[in-house]
């Protein structure tokens, strides 16, 4: 089964089966998963997302790029490296080149579908959905400009959170960025410090809210034990809410 929660990280594996790389696209489109883009010896990161797969043309079509100097590169017939995540799963393929075309009254690129993916079960943690309700807080610190940016986890595990954000912090926050003096507030333990990876950044226009994809990096043992509380407390929930629904 796609996306299947395995018991730990896996190996990565070729997908080669048509059937499943346009399962793969189709899913990432309707998630609304953020691509990371990346042009062939050039180091700036772009961000797109898949509007349309097609496997009776066998073509998908992908939003402008954030930032927009990227369409310069797809114009000029460079190719690029799409990488994806989903659900602790890291997917990613090459593609030899794409053409800026309209789609739905909308610029975007089409491309080919690819002929191979690369998939790779990478976190075997358990990822917890935080309802509103609960409100839990986190605050991203970026010292060089003395800034603290505070919002709501929606989701977390043992390894990584999602959080929610007022604003379009697309252009304050980069993939890759670390932000080691930041925090989490979870009910019972409190504020605890953590340094915070930046994964993905995606803003949603229609609330005016950006929801980031965030990486632990080297709790300490204490602030690790509070975690895994915390996501051990929301699983069973999770799972008794699933046994009262049967009823």
């Amino acid at each position: 089964m796609l996306f299947e929660q395995e018991v730990g990280p896996q190996p990565p594996r070729e997908v080669r089966s048509r059937i499943e790389i346009t399962s793969l696209l189709k899913t990432l489109q309707q998630s609304r998963d953020p691509l990371m883009v990346t042009f062939s010896e050039r180091t700036q990161k772009f961000q797109s997302f898949i509007v349309n797969v097609d496997s009776a043309t066998g073509y998908l079509w992908l939003d402008e790029l954030i930032p927009r100097d990227g369409d310069r590169f797809v114009e000029q017939g460079e190719a690029f490296r799409i990488d994806a995540w989903h659900e602790g799963v890291h997917i990613r393929w090459s593609c030899p080149a794409a053409e800026k075309v309209n789609f739905e009254d909308a610029p975007a690129y089409t491309a080919p579908l690819p002929e191979d993916m690369i998939y790779h079960q990478k976190r075997g943690a358990f990822r917890a959905t935080v309802h509103r309700a609960l409100e839990t807080g986190i605050g991203l610190i970026k010292q060089q400009r003395q800034q603290q940016i505070t919002g709501t986890l929606v989701d977390i595990s043992a390894t990584g959170c999602k959080a929610r954000f007022a604003g379009d912090l697309s252009k304050q926050l980069t993939p890759g960025e670390l932000l080691e003096q930041s925090f989490l507030e979870l009910p019972e333990a409190g504020r605890l410090r953590i340094a915070l990876e930046v994964r993905h950044v995606v803003h949603d226009e229609s609330v005016d809210e950006s929801h980031v994809g965030l990486r632990f990096r080297q709790p300490p043992p204490a602030v690790q034990r509070q975690i895994d509380r915390y996501v051990n407390t929301l699983q069973r929930e999770a799972r008794r809410l699933e046994k009262d629904d049967l009823f």
